[in-house]
């Protein structure tokens, strides 16, 4: 195409004219019935071939510069996109972050209150020479650390969520008015005496005199606080050093916030956001040690009751001895579980006797019933520790599920009596230091002979046979007195439980135990008979004769 050449402006517009009276008289001459014929100069034809050539080539250079601009701007607002955060997501960043700092507020709030009292006063400030590097060492590793720990954390979290909704909102409006950060007046929110200080200010105004005491309300669901907080703020240089706090603060977030609020290239505005929300979660919430401060003793965790209500007996499953809750009536793990939950116990019986003081299941609520409402335990009854088992009673349940644990084990593991033995004293010594007597090999081998055969004639009073059951069944009862004897705590049959599979009989069913041999079975009953037999014999003869050589003697006296 061959490039026009250039005119100027007045020739244009000249010529233009010129050619539209032209355009005109042929179109009348096109509509008019009669022939008209009128010529023009040939130089007023080539300058409407050159215009129309010149504005067609003018349009399609401006079409292809603006398709150019555009998709230019649509690069540059997909990068923007990505890594400049959108309204909610600033607000967010803002919110967070604010969360985040809050528990840095009263260490700011105590340095200015020092400078509030000591500068004005001449005295004060001879005093504090040489003393304000202690001062700021004392804030910064001493107050600070401790202002982060979890348990304050816990306490501090209504006025995080206080101040991160007042920080939104006035961020916020101030977004909005800015236009963003790019906006026609974004030079608001680039400057940190007015948008840092602005919104700190704010925060700290607002906050603890209007939003403080509902939210700590409705999170702790404490009555009044709204009230006590007005009183609080209404000490003299309560808002003042409140909201110089904020102010400060503010002025100090704005620097950190600018470059996540304004994008950072080739991050995404996600990253950020992310990186705060798992900071305040670690801080808040993620931490072993947080929740509210409560008196040791005062609150048990729901997740650690069965540790509490919990005793040591031999798992025939496992071959060890391990943890059983007796409020879920199962194991629950190792040893160590057991003396983890004595432990808790003897402190919650510590701090209840102390003064008959209530134990919780719930932190909140025992927080609330230790350092501010009394009446909590009657108005959630149901969140009331109110059976902590004695220690006694934990070890008497103990040595008589243990021992009826061993006999079952001595019959389902015949080779193995004095491992079980071995394991049974280890527990004893654990519990009270003191071994039980009664619980020797001997015993228990005598106590094994007699109660598989009393296993073994009850499965076999369940069938009908008329000829087993008068040689054999009659053997039960005294088989029964001589094991209670024996061991008065065992607990024999299913339905003498008091916990869900702690019999003998459960056990041994639990375990798919068929005894078969049962003439060999009555055999080794017999031979006990007869040993007992004559142990008693021999008692008998030892003590007769000591009566008789007693009154040989004092006949001889005589």
């Amino acid at each position: 195409m061959q490039k026009p050449s250039m005119i100027s402006s007045s020739s244009i517009i000249n010529s233009a004219s010129r050619y539209s009276q032209y355009l005109v008289v042929r179109r009348r001459c096109h509509q008019s019935p009669c022939s008209i014929s009128v010529r023009f100069p040939s130089s007023i034809s080539k300058i409407g071939r050159n215009l129309s050539r010149w504005t067609t080539t003018s349009s399609s250079s401006n079409s292809a510069n603006s398709q150019s601009q555009a998709a230019a701007a649509a690069d540059l607002t997909s990068s923007s996109d990505h890594h400049q955060p959108p309204l909610l997501g600033r607000i967010a960043l803002v919110s967070c972050t604010t969360a985040l700092a809050t528990p840095a507020f009263p260490a700011l709030g105590f340095l200015y209150a020092v400078l509030r009292v000591t500068v004005p006063d001449a005295n004060a400030r001879k005093l504090m020479e040489g003393r304000w590097g202690t001062l700021l060492s004392f804030t910064t590793w001493t107050l600070l650390p401790n202002l982060y720990h979890g348990a304050v954390t816990s306490l501090i979290l209504p006025c995080a969520v206080s101040n991160a909704l007042v920080a939104g909102c006035a961020y916020g409006a101030l977004d909005v008015i800015s236009g963003g950060p790019k906006g026609n007046n974004a030079a608001l929110l680039q400057k940190p005496w007015i948008t840092g200080a602005g919104v700190g200010a704010s925060v700290g105004f607002i906050a603890p005199n209007h939003v403080y005491g509902p939210v700590m309300e409705y999170t702790w669901g404490l009555e009044g606080v709204t009230k006590s907080m007005g009183y609080v703020m209404s000490f003299p240089f309560a808002t003042e050093v409140s909201v110089v706090t904020g102010a400060v603060a503010g002025m100090i977030l704005h620097p950190l916030l600018y470059y996540p609020v304004n994008g950072i290239n080739g991050v995404h505005w996600g990253f950020p956001l992310a990186a705060v929300i798992s900071a305040l979660y670690l801080v808040y919430f993620g931490r072993q040690e947080s929740g509210l401060p409560v008196p040791e003793g005062s609150y048990i965790d729901p997740s650690k009751l069965d540790m509490v209500d919990s005793i040591l007996r031999y798992n025939n499953s496992s071959g060890e001895i391990e943890t059983y809750s007796l409020k879920s009536e199962k194991f629950i793990g190792s040893v160590e579980k057991c003396l983890q939950g004595r432990a808790i116990a003897e402190s919650s019986r510590s701090y209840s006797s102390a003064g008959n003081k209530v134990v919780f299941d719930d932190r909140l609520l025992a927080f609330v019933y230790n350092y501010w409402y009394v009446k909590t335990a009657t108005r959630y009854p149901d969140h009331v520790i109110s059976n902590i088992p004695s220690k006694s009673s934990l070890q008497s349940k103990q040595a008589s599920i243990l021992h009826t644990d061993a006999s079952v084990a001595a019959i389902l593991h015949k080779n193995d009596l004095k491992a079980i033995q071995s394991a049974i004293d280890d527990v004893e010594d654990k519990s009270d230091g003191k071994k039980d007597s009664s619980a020797d090999l001997k015993s228990l081998q005598e106590l094994n002979i007699a109660l598989e055969l009393l296993m073994l004639l009850h499965q076999a009073s369940k069938i009908e046979d008329t000829v087993l059951q008068k040689h054999y069944l009659d053997e039960i009862p005294k088989l029964e007195k001589f094991i209670r004897l024996k061991s008065p705590t065992m607990v024999l049959y299913t339905n003498d439980e008091e916990y869900k599979g702690e019999s003998v009989e459960s056990q041994l069913k639990n375990a798919s135990w068929k005894g078969t041999n049962l003439q060999g079975a009555m055999e080794k009953w017999h031979h006990v008979q007869e040993e007992s037999y004559k142990s008693w014999r021999n008692r008998a003869l030892l003590a007769t004769s000591v009566v008789a050589t007693i009154g040989c003697s004092l006949l001889l006296s005589r």
